[in-house]
């Protein structure tokens, strides 16, 4: 399958409902409602209110121009039942700084940002059934020419006039997921992966001597990748503690509607990425392919523990990752490992969950080539 194909992604497929307060509209802007008949604008220079109504929309101007290092605001309310699944503004929206601009998703429903180039703010929907591989956010010809699909999505759209003192804070800088006090957003080294983008799921923060890891699930989805460049031995092992504090699943995690749940992981130059997780309903030394389509041709399960028993408190696991990888993937095993992920999914169900990782450890043969 390649790039540039039409990919299904379930994992946008989300329950929620965002509930956020819009900003006042000052006159209405007649040509920009004509000129994007998917939306409907009402706006003045620096403050627009824009109703999305068609999910093959593509790329919608918002008449917000902006300059290197402004800040903005976008405020999303509304909801997209895609048979019977909800989608949360958060969900699905993007925006760019003009045409040529790098893509990004809103992690939150209300959500600030500093601008890194000079353009026009654009805004769009990304069908969850489909990715793009490119920076700027290509749709492809059949979502662009595919029949309308209504949603009501309403954002709120305001960029501030600030000291020159103040646009200094840092191009790229997300304002909503810069460190509070010790916490990293994300945590230290790790990056959200960039095909799903960004969310509010995962956090580091130092106490004392150890840093821990934290997923905190609402209604969301989050994977967060560390690149590494070190050759798979035979004896390689993948050291880990984690602290489960409830489990997200009400179904087995073989199926797509019980497909809930936080692991961490290990990727492959091969392209497939095989992940330790917690389950609920699944049997220990259990391994499965991904349910998800897309994903069942790349992700490969590994239950380590079962039940509720021991939710609450710290376990430590060193598994053989040639081993446990020779066991559950079909084929050749890989060559070299190319990131540590952590996952977080709770989309399906909605069920709340929290859980803690540390001590991530990469050895060999006792010598130890990766400490986290």
């Amino acid at each position: 399958m390649c790039k540039g194909e039409i990919l299904v992604q379930v994992y946008l497929l989300l329950t929620s409902q965002a509930v956020c307060r819009l900003l006042g509209a000052m006159c209405v802007c007649a040509s920009l409602a004509m000129s994007c008949p998917d939306a409907v604008a009402a706006n003045s220079k620096n403050l627009v209110k824009l109703e999305l109504k068609n999910a093959h929309g593509g790329w919608i101007k918002t008449g917000i121009f902006l300059e290197r290092s402004d800040s903005f605001e976008i405020e999303a309310s509304g909801i997209w039942d895609a048979e019977g699944l909800i989608l949360a503004p958060r969900h699905v929206l993007w925006y760019r700084v003009g045409q040529n601009g790098t893509a990004r998703n809103l992690p939150g429903d209300d959500f600030v940002s500093v601008s890194e180039r000079s353009g026009e703010l654009e805004v769009a929907i990304r069908p969850p059934n489909f990715y793009w591989f490119d920076k700027r956010g290509t749709f492809p010809p059949e979502i662009l020419e595919a029949p309308e699909i209504a949603v009501s999505f309403t954002l709120g759209i305001q960029k501030f006039v600030l000291l020159d003192s103040v646009r200094q804070i840092g191009d790229e800088k997300n304002l909503s997921q810069m460190p509070s006090g010790a916490e990293d957003r994300p945590p230290k080294h790790f990056e959200y992966l960039t095909v799903l983008g960004e969310s509010e799921v995962w956090s580091g923060r130092r106490v004392g001597d150890e840093y821990f890891i934290k997923a905190r699930l609402e209604n969301d989805v989050g994977i967060i990748k560390m690149p590494v460049d070190i050759e798979l031995s035979r004896t390689m092992r993948f050291s880990f503690d984690w602290l489960y504090e409830s489990l997200p699943s009400v179904l087995p995690e073989t199926l797509i509607a019980g497909h809930d749940y936080l692991s961490i992981a290990l990727e492959f130059d091969n392209g497939q990425d095989l992940t330790w997780m917690w389950s609920k309903f699944l049997a220990k030394g259990m391994s499965f392919r991904c349910p998800l389509p897309w994903w069942s041709e790349r992700e490969t399960h590994f239950v380590l523990d079962s039940g509720t028993y021991g939710l609450g408190k710290w376990k430590s696991h060193s598994r053989n990752v040639y081993d446990d990888y020779s066991e559950a993937v079909a084929g050749d095993p890989p060559r070299k490992i190319v990131g540590i992920w952590l996952i977080g999914n709770n989309l399906f169900a909605k069920q709340s969950t929290r859980a803690q990782f540390r001590n991530i450890l990469l050895s060999d043969e006792g010598e130890i080539i990766l400490s986290y």
